[in-house]
């Protein structure tokens, strides 16, 4: 196979689903959620050797890529989106820089970041048939075989064939469970994965035709990064002027050239605590036990901790998951419903759906361990060797650090000196200063915060090694 191939993984979206694990700071994209990778690496490790990391774009937030998901995104070629605008102006996008970049016409592969496959070699037999359908000028899209009637995901029907590829008659919206039996019954309708696979050129003569909205503004953009100015400047202060319209309302359900091709490949969008529930291994009464848990007498239950000990007796059909500062508890069935709780938490002062008690930077991390009191909160911070925060400023708070391990090197206006274990230092309200580990070992200090506002955003960068400096 000669033709050149790209891939797209889609990593945009909060997860709200997958609540407390998932956080709006740390979506399930960049999480483990049954594996030893990410989602995200390992939609690129599945992807090879069809696809090299090399030939992988990833599409993301911009905070995500100097936030907590750098280890994630580091070395990897990334389209930021500044604000999220759905699939269709990301897809448009990477087709357009694919074309303009390097003049070629690649085969693009459009991946969401956060699905599961658990058959490897099913699926690398599927992504050749629909390479070789798009370099034909099909849109070519990931048809999965039902097992179930199933309620949450939208079906496409095909053509009845024989053939691999099949002709793709209509997109049909999440059904009742009546017209879901009844489609599973048909044996012509598929679960809609949201998988794609079709040429540049293809997709943007789609664009032109059916989403001119879209379409007119990608051009103004295109002669400004083929005029010189950076890509990434272009897309950043022109992105939020792309329509809200996903890939599949704006071209999949108008286009006269859609194939499917039929995938039998272990699939899971992941969307749910019950869909992880449903594809992990279960013990002898079918529950998912992880880590601190003690369970008597339970059955058909997710039981997962973090740290604190979840003891159970005698549930059944429940799903619970701690974290360091949440829990959730839901009846297995109703975990689509755990946005709501999200969405409710939006509403309040807090910032449990926003990021963990942990919080992960490019440096390192840094650990809440009292927070929201009135007029001070405290920290663990951990610096990796070898790395250094930004050179800052706080207008509205002091910061008193103590060294509990390792060698911090620590500048505060002029002055630059070492504290090693068991020495402090202060850094007064106002004042420029920078911490840095140039040891081997992990640096960690306690950091208490003292002021009339602690949010994160009262921050001033003037050198920063993540490119966050403004």
């Amino acid at each position: 196979m000669s033709q050149l191939i790209r891939g797209v993984i889609l990593a945009g979206g909060s997860g709200t689903r997958l609540w407390p694990l998932s956080r709006q700071q740390l979506p399930k994209q960049f999480l483990n959620i049954n594996g030893v990778d990410s989602m995200l690496s390992a939609t690129i490790s599945r992807s090879s050797p069809l696809i090299s990391r090399e030939d992988a774009w990833v599409v993301t937030g911009d905070t995500h890529a100097s936030g907590e998901a750098f280890s994630e995104l580091d070395g990897l070629n990334l389209i930021l989106e500044p604000c999220g605008r759905n699939t269709a102006p990301a897809i448009a996008i990477a087709a357009a820089l694919f074309q303009d970049l390097t003049n070629e016409d690649p085969v693009m592969v459009v991946l969401p970041a956060d699905h599961i496959i658990s058959k490897q070699a099913a699926f690398q037999r599927c992504l050749k048939k629909a390479v070789s359908a798009a370099e034909d000028g099909r849109l070519v899209t990931f048809g999965i075989v039902p097992n179930h009637p199933e309620t949450g995901f939208g079906y496409v029907q095909t053509q009845a064939s024989d053939g691999d590829v099949m002709p793709v008659l209509r997109f049909v919206e999440k059904p009742n469970l009546e017209n879901a039996q009844k489609m599973l019954d048909d044996g012509n309708y598929f679960w809609n994965s949201g998988m794609f696979v079709w040429k540049s050129s293809t997709i943007l003569e789609e664009m032109r035709e059916h989403l001119p909205e879209v379409w007119e503004l990608l051009d103004a953009m295109r002669k400004r990064w083929n005029g010189g100015e950076p890509w990434q400047e272009v897309i950043r202060t022109t992105f939020d002027q792309m329509p809200n319209i996903s890939i599949d309302y704006g071209i999949m359900e108008k286009s006269q050239r859609v194939s499917l091709v039929a995938a039998d490949i272990g699939w899971s969008d992941v969307g749910s605590w019950d869909a992880v529930h449903e594809m992990a291994p279960h013990d002898e009464h079918g529950n998912d036990i992880s880590g601190n848990v003690l369970a008597i007498d339970c059955k058909g239950s997710l039981l997962r901790s973090e740290k604190s000990l979840i003891a159970a007796v005698g549930l059944e059909d429940v799903i619970a998951v701690e974290t360091p500062d949440a829990i959730l508890l839901c009846k297995a069935g109703e975990s689509q419903r755990v946005k709501d709780i999200v969405d409710e938490l939006k509403l309040g002062e807090g910032k449990y759906h926003f990021e963990h008690v942990t919080v992960r930077r490019p440096w390192g991390s840094y650990t809440i361990l009292e927070g929201g009191a009135t007029g001070y909160t405290i920290k663990r911070i951990e610096v990796n060797p070898g790395a250094k925060l930004s050179l800052q400023s706080h207008q509205h708070r002091s910061e008193h650090w103590v060294v509990v391990k390792g060698t911090a090197t620590v500048t505060c206006g002029d002055l630059v000196k070492v504290v090693a274990k068991n020495g402090s230092a202060y850094i007064p309200i106002g004042e420029v200063h920078r911490l840095e580990n140039k040891g081997k070992m992990p640096l960690q200090l306690i950091e208490v915060q003292v002021g009339d506002y602690l949010d994160e955003d009262d921050i001033e960068r003037f050198e920063d090694t993540y490119g966050r400096a403004r």
